[in-house]
């Protein structure tokens, strides 16, 4: 019972993080949508700037 509630805790841990992380890209998107990029260089910036807010809340949550 243990380990099936531990699973389904990881489950819903992993979902919120990913869930995060989209929430970011599409704000970090919408963002550059003033700066004179092309689509593609949009998506690889806003990636970037999603994974390094996902290792900051990582960082924060493991600290903290």
């Amino acid at each position: 019972m243990v380990s099936g509630l531990a699973a389904a805790q990881a489950r819903h841990v992993c979902v919120s993080a990913l869930s995060r992380s989209a929430h970011a890209f599409c704000e970090y998107f919408q963002a550059l949508e003033q700066q004179p990029l092309n689509p593609v260089e949009r998506v690889v910036f806003s990636l970037a700037l999603a994974k390094a807010k996902a290792q900051q809340d990582c960082k924060r949550s493991l600290h903290g």
